[in-house]
Parts: C-alpha cells; sequence; structure tokens
C-alpha cells in the first residue's frame, strides 16, 4: 500500500477531510474545538468555536490522541514535532507526579 505523506494541516475542513474516514465529522470539530480551547487561552469562546485556521501545534495534539489519517504517513517535520510534544508532554506529568508527593 503507498502511502501519501502529510506534510502539513491548516485549517479545520483539511483536517475533516482527512479524519472522516475514522471519525465522525462531529468528534472531529469537537476534538480541534477543545484542544483549541486548552492551547488558546487568551481569547473568547466564541472565537475558539469559530477559528478556521489551526497551527501546526494543535495538529500535532490531535494526531498525538487519535493517530495519522488512514493512508498517510506523517513528513519528518512532523513526526519531530510528534516526537517533541510527547516527550514534553511526558516531563510535564513527571514533575507534576513528583511534586505531589
Amino acid at each position: 500500500m503507498n502511502l501519501k505523506k502529510l506534510s502539513y494541516i491548516r485549517n479545520k475542513a483539511q483536517l475533516q477531510s482527512l479524519f472522516m474516514s475514522q471519525f465522525t465529522a462531529d468528534y472531529i470539530r469537537n476534538e480541534i474545538n477543545e484542544i483549541i480551547k486548552e492551547t488558546r487561552k487568551g481569547i473568547t469562546a466564541g472565537a475558539n468555536f469559530f477559528a478556521k485556521n489551526i497551527s501546526t501545534f494543535e495538529v500535532v495534539i490531535f494526531i498525538d490522541r487519535n493517530g495519522v489519517p488512514d493512508g498517510y504517513m506523517l513528513s519528518d517535520e512532523l513526526k519531530m514535532k510528534l516526537q517533541d510534544y510527547r516527550e514534553s508532554s511526558t516531563k510535564k506529568k513527571t514533575s507534576k507526579l513528583v511534586s505531589e508527593n
């Protein structure tokens, strides 16, 4: 099977079209809106909900939580960003656990 290389996703519509074979449109919309709410704390809820463009960081979080879209493989850049995100998330969880004890 030939996999296409996924280099970037710039907006919600692209994200939705890539993941439609795996998830419902409502799930994708709700998940990315939740991620936007977590990453864009300084703006209003309405601005989050109606945002069309998404950052690479938000895409990386979505892929971390939901996997790579069917038929695609990540570009080297996205692989590195995903790995960096996972490492930083692990460090945050570890330091949080240590501070609680």
